[in-house]
Protein backbone atom coordinates (compact mmCIF):
# COMPACT_ATOMS: atom_id res chain seq x y z
CA UNK A 1 0.00 0.00 0.00
CA UNK A 2 1.49 3.35 -1.00
CA UNK A 3 1.90 6.27 1.39
CA UNK A 4 -0.78 8.26 -0.52
CA UNK A 5 -3.34 5.50 -0.12
CA UNK A 6 -2.64 5.18 3.61
CA UNK A 7 -2.73 8.94 4.27
CA UNK A 8 -5.47 9.92 1.82
CA UNK A 9 -7.64 6.83 1.60
CA UNK A 10 -10.06 6.35 -1.28
CA UNK A 11 -9.37 9.78 -2.78
CA UNK A 12 -5.85 8.67 -3.77
CA UNK A 13 -7.38 6.30 -6.34
CA UNK A 14 -10.70 8.01 -7.16
CA UNK A 15 -11.28 9.47 -10.62
CA UNK A 16 -13.13 12.47 -9.08
CA UNK A 17 -10.34 13.53 -6.71
CA UNK A 18 -7.77 16.20 -7.54
CA UNK A 19 -4.51 16.71 -5.72
CA UNK A 20 -3.89 20.40 -5.01
CA UNK A 21 -0.26 21.34 -4.26
CA UNK A 22 0.35 24.81 -2.88
CA UNK A 23 3.39 27.06 -3.39
CA UNK A 24 4.22 26.59 0.30
CA UNK A 25 4.38 22.81 0.00
CA UNK A 26 0.98 21.88 1.44
CA UNK A 27 -1.11 19.24 -0.30
CA UNK A 28 -4.92 19.15 -0.34
CA UNK A 29 -7.31 16.72 -2.02
CA UNK A 30 -10.39 18.21 -3.69
CA UNK A 31 -13.52 16.27 -4.63
CA UNK A 32 -14.83 17.26 -8.06
CA UNK A 33 -18.19 15.64 -7.27
CA UNK A 34 -18.79 18.50 -4.80
CA UNK A 35 -19.08 20.90 -7.76
CA UNK A 36 -22.42 19.39 -8.79
CA UNK A 37 -23.64 17.40 -5.80
CA UNK A 38 -24.10 18.97 -2.34
CA UNK A 39 -23.74 15.55 -0.65
CA UNK A 40 -19.99 15.78 -1.16
CA UNK A 41 -17.48 17.98 0.68
CA UNK A 42 -15.08 19.95 -1.53
CA UNK A 43 -12.07 19.19 0.71
CA UNK A 44 -12.90 16.02 2.69
CA UNK A 45 -11.25 15.11 5.96
CA UNK A 46 -8.55 12.54 5.27
CA UNK A 47 -8.21 9.63 5.17
CA UNK A 48 -11.50 8.90 3.41
CA UNK A 49 -12.45 5.30 4.21
CA UNK A 50 -15.98 5.26 2.75
CA UNK A 51 -17.59 7.38 0.03
CA UNK A 52 -20.75 6.81 -2.04
CA UNK A 53 -19.15 8.68 -4.96
CA UNK A 54 -15.93 6.68 -5.10
CA UNK A 55 -15.06 5.46 -8.59
CA UNK A 56 -11.66 3.86 -9.05
CA UNK A 57 -9.74 4.79 -12.14
CA UNK A 58 -7.33 7.35 -13.53
CA UNK A 59 -8.01 10.96 -12.64
CA UNK A 60 -8.32 13.49 -15.47
CA UNK A 61 -5.20 15.22 -14.17
CA UNK A 62 -3.25 11.92 -14.44
CA UNK A 63 -3.92 11.58 -18.17
CA UNK A 64 -1.49 13.39 -20.47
Amino acid sequence: MSDDVRAVGLCAECRHARRQDTARGSVFWRCRRAEDDPRFVRYPRLPVTACPGYEPGPRDDDID
